[in-house]
């Protein structure tokens, strides 16, 4: 009995020796290893952020057209997002006679390259930009047509008013989703292929006027 209480402490001892240290309160053991790993990245420099694939993106216009007075007049409304910091040339329209631009109700300067208006704006931030518009309107012999430019953006929408009950106005590229008559004028709301110039015409409907019998008498 005596031997085996001299032998225990030992085996206590060789045991405690066996067992790792227990850290103090607050810190934390890690191999060598990873303890290298770690300094190595530490002495990295950071890496910095991709910067954006294109300077812009143009989500989303509308177009909202009249047909009066052998004109087309109306408005295109352009959203989109600036991801470059700092000032960004934005290419706009082509092929349109613009009479005004505003940015959140103010006057936006214009340049016009290469038949491109284009307009420089501040990023990283979304934008919205309307213009104010005119096209030349060609007129034969039962037939009006107009060709329009169609912003490259995601989704493109047309709101196009008309003379005349029923007109059957079609469109070459592009899908017509709504179509009324009101008071003398044709509604039509059309979505449109981004990028792509559509021609726009239409003919009227003619209603024959009934022809009321004469009365004709014999002698």
């Amino acid at each position: 009995m005596v031997a085996w209480m001299l032998v225990l402490p030992c085996f206590a001892a060789a045991d405690e020796l066996a067992r790792p240290p227990v850290p103090a309160a607050g810190n934390v053991t890690l191999p060598l290893d990873e303890y290298n790993r770690l300094i190595e990245l530490a002495g990295k420099p950071a890496r910095k952020p991709d910067a954006p694939p294109v300077p812009y993106t143009m989500k989303r216009a509308d177009l909202k057209f009249r047909v009066a007075n052998e004109s087309v007049q109306g408005s295109v409304q352009l959203q989109g997002e600036i991801l470059h910091k700092g000032a960004t040339k934005i290419p706009l329209t082509t092929g349109m006679a613009i009479l005004d631009a505003r940015q959140e109700g103010k006057g936006l300067p214009l340049a016009l390259e290469n038949g491109t208006h284009t307009a420089v704006l501040v990023g990283p931030a979304d934008f919205a930009v309307t213009l104010d518009a005119g096209l030349p309107l060609s007129i034969e012999a039962g037939r009006a047509s107009f060709s329009l430019p169609v912003p490259s953006a995601g989704s493109v929408r047309l709101a196009l008013v008309v003379p005349g009950d029923h007109t059957n106005v079609r469109i070459s590229l592009g899908l017509i989703t709504s179509r009324s008559s009101e008071k003398g004028q044709t509604a039509i709301e059309a979505t449109l292929v981004p990028g792509q110039p559509t021609n726009i015409w239409w003919t009227t409907r003619e209603t024959a006027t009934p022809v009321v019998p004469k009365e004709m008498r014999f002698l």
